[in-house]
């Protein structure tokens, strides 16, 4: 059995993704308009459990039992709704990595960017998608010997294939994006500025 003891200079990362899928319901019987689907997985599929003890997630207070908790995969809940609104993802990690948990927020997405000029396939998915990493520093030697003896998973692809979403090339798209973004952003300042 391993110390508790933390090891000095030890930095290792995981990759995860969150976020929501939501779909326009079609044939209403309530006045939910969406079915909505939140989770927590590795970004291309890879498991994640061999390092997480167990996830929450926090629903808006009129829910149901609005807390709900996972202790294996799959971490995700499905419901239905109407109305956007925060979602509180708390990662708990195993007692012996010493860590605390961390907690992801993001906004529960049931309508498409907007688009002018474009409209929205019915029965599309929204899908809302977040990629981030895990990083440990200095990990408990136990917590350690978990992390590298999971799956560590192929790197982020070049491009976007099968189920896969996040890739090199949406990355660099992405930041173009908001490149652009910032640009207009900027220019509509610099002229009420001159105002």
């Amino acid at each position: 059995m391993k110390s508790g003891k933390r090891m000095k200079g030890v930095v290792i990362s995981k990759p995860i993704m969150y976020g929501n899928i939501a779909t326009e319901l079609l044939s209403r019987k309530t006045d939910h308009t969406h079915k909505w689907t939140v989770f927590l997985r590795g970004p291309n599929g890879q498991d994640i459990s061999y390092f997480i003890h167990k996830v929450e997630f926090k629903l808006h207070e009129t829910f149901v039992n609005n807390n709900r908790a996972f202790k294996s995969p799959p971490y995700e809940v499905t419901e239905t709704g109407w109305g956007e609104f925060e979602i509180i993802t708390k990662i708990f990690f195993p007692p012996v990595s010493g860590e605390k948990p961390i907690s992801l927020y993001h906004m529960l997405k049931l309508y498409p960017p907007d688009a002018p000029g474009q409209t929205w396939p019915k029965g599309k998915p929204v899908n809302n998608f977040f990629y981030d990493e895990l990083i440990f520093s200095e990990p408990t030697e136990e917590f350690f010997e978990m992390l590298t003896k999971g799956a560590n998973g192929p790197e982020i692809p070049l491009k976007v294939s099968g189920n896969q979403v996040f890739s090199l090339e949406s990355e660099a798209a992405e930041c173009k994006r908001l490149e652009t973004a910032v640009g207009q952003v900027t220019g509509k300042h610099d002229e009420y500025k001159e105002r």
